[in-house]
């Protein structure tokens, strides 16, 4: 019996032993192989380093500590991209699938705390290598159930003083499903993947040499977005900002309580990037407009918004947009002995359809605007587009209840040195045109108008010019409520002013025709 239980132990041990040294050798044979594949399997313009591989063969994952890894251009030596984190952890190796399916499958991988830094100045594009060059061999496919990587730090960086040009703090991203393979490497997105949930504190963005963007938290999953506390500012003060620009830039500061976008979708297409979404939502904007007419015109060309979106450099589809309780402050100085004047829109709701550059003719992007003017006149907006209409035609409708001239003159006074006064109790313009000239149907009811010139210092009524500019203005529509002073004007574009100057100038000459001599007297329709 003691014969039987030695020869028991024995083969038992043996076995033991066997099992151990394939495990050790199995251990060993793929840390190998792990190394080769950092060694030599990376493109020559990648380095890496690291402070150790650990396997566990029995739970199927690879731990890398303290791995570096740094990017160079292909033809110098300069390093542009660097990338360091706490471990890359790699759990649950399927060696079944391995071994019977050909394939590699992963059902976790973690990146833990990366440092990832870019510096965009030092990267030089190799113009004489080929749309296949420098691409990972993928011998088997890469399948992983999840990829995660946790309180990561993005910095990308210019060769400039103000050299931030993206930075994001406690950064949390989740991908799942995702697979790789000889065709997804070749592509513009070189990965096909499912779910992903995108988390981060906040996030800087210096969106030109003079303004920059942030935000104080951004989520993404899945199709959703919410993106709270955007800010988007000029950098230098009033003052700061017209001092070192040589033509006219506006001042702006731009406030967004919260932003949601739903249903997006992205990717490329035929190697053209396409975004989507189903709607945004952008709730509580408050932006503070201010432009120093004293600094030089910007006589550059302005393009229509048809023209802007139908120019933009990939697909973008919107379909709808809601604006809630926004508010403009726009600020123009014309004098230097003050501060400019200001007109006030608040209270304003818009529905925004058809944002996209994909829609085809006779598709329209249209504006619904309702808000409060000077903080007193409701007021409406019917605004219409065809994004795929070369002459950029337009329909621009616009209602305006009662408003007091006197409130408006905290911009006519500083500005035009113009004091109004009297009411509009009913305003309508209807402006249709496109990127050289339109048309101005307007009519307006009003009562007790007065204009007085005031003198060059802005406080006292120059009386020769005030009775002149009165005696060629009707100060009534006429007595009764349902009659207005309506006219019609043609207004050539200006291509070195934006839209809304080209507005204005039909809200002007309609004013002016209407309320002179010009001007009909109609009933009101309605």
């Amino acid at each position: 019996m003691n014969k039987w239980i030695k020869y028991g132990v024995f083969i038992i041990s043996s076995i033991a032993l066997i099992v151990v040294g394939l495990i050790l050798y199995a251990n060993k044979t793929i840390e190998d192989k792990i190394e080769n594949f950092l060694a030599n399997r990376l493109p020559e313009i990648v380095f890496q380093k690291n402070e150790g591989i650990a396997l566990n063969i029995f739970e199927g994952t690879i731990t890398i500590k303290k791995l570096v890894v740094e990017i160079k251009n292909k033809n110098n030596e300069n390093n542009h991209a660097f990338v360091d984190l706490e471990a890359l952890i790699i759990e649950d190796i399927s060696y079944w699938d391995y071994l019977f399916k050909s394939e590699i499958r992963i059902e976790d991988i973690k990146l833990k705390s990366p440092n990832i830094v870019y510096y965009k100045d030092r990267y030089e594009k190799n113009e004489k290598s080929d749309s296949t060059s420098g691409f990972i061999k993928i011998y088997k496919p890469i399948l992983i159930d999840e990829l995660s990587i946790d309180n990561a730090t993005f910095h990308i960086y210019d060769s400039k003083k103000d050299s931030v040009l993206l930075y994001v703090e406690n950064a949390t991203i989740e991908i799942d499903a995702i697979e790789i393979n000889n065709k997804t490497i070749r592509q513009r997105l070189p990965v096909s993947f499912k779910a992903y949930e995108v988390d981060a504190d906040s996030i800087f963005v210096k969106a030109s040499d003079f303004e920059n963007l942030s935000t104080s938290n951004f989520k993404l999953k899945n199709n959703k977005a919410v993106i709270n506390t955007i800010q988007l500012k000029t950098k230098f003060s009033r003052k700061a900002l017209s001092g070192i620009i040589s033509k006219e830039r506006d001042h702006f500061n731009l406030k967004i309580e919260s932003l949601k976008c739903e249903g997006i979708g992205f990717g490329f297409k035929n190697r053209n990037l396409y975004i989507s979404s189903k709607q945004i939502n952008i709730n509580n904007a408050d932006f503070e407009i201010f432009r120093d007419k004293l600094v030089n015109d910007d006589e550059s060309i302005k393009k229509m918004y048809s023209e802007s979106i139908r120019s933009i450099p990939f697909d973008l589809t919107v379909d709808s947009v809601f604006v809630n309780e926004a508010h403009i402050k726009y600020t123009e100085k014309v004098n230097a002995d003050n501060s400019g004047g200001a007109i006030d829109f608040s209270k304003l709701y818009a529905k925004i359809s058809n944002v996209s550059n994909t829609y085809k003719s006779p598709e329209m992007t249209n504006l619904n605007i309702q808000g409060v003017f000077m903080e007193a006149t409701p007021f409406t907006v019917d605004w219409s587009f065809d994004v795929n209409s070369k002459t950029d035609s337009f329909v621009f409708a616009t209602a305006m209840d009662k408003l007091e001239l006197s409130k408006i003159n905290t911009f006519t006074e500083p500005n035009l040195n113009v004091r109004l006064e009297g009411v509009t109790n009913q305003t309508y313009f209807t402006i249709d045109g496109n990127n050289t000239k339109s048309k101005v149907d307007l009519k307006v009811n009003y009562e007790d108008l007065n204009i007085s010139v005031l003198s060059k210092n802005g406080k006292t009524e120059n009386w020769f010019l005030s009775t002149v500019a009165n005696l060629f203005v009707s100060n009534t529509s006429k007595d009764q409520s349902d009659y207005f002073r309506a006219s019609q004007a043609e207004v050539d574009r200006d291509k070195t002013k934006s839209i809304f100057n080209f507005i204005w100038l039909n809200i002007k000459q309609g004013l002016l025709k209407s309320m002179t001599g010009d001007g009909e007297v109609v009933k009101n329709s309605k």
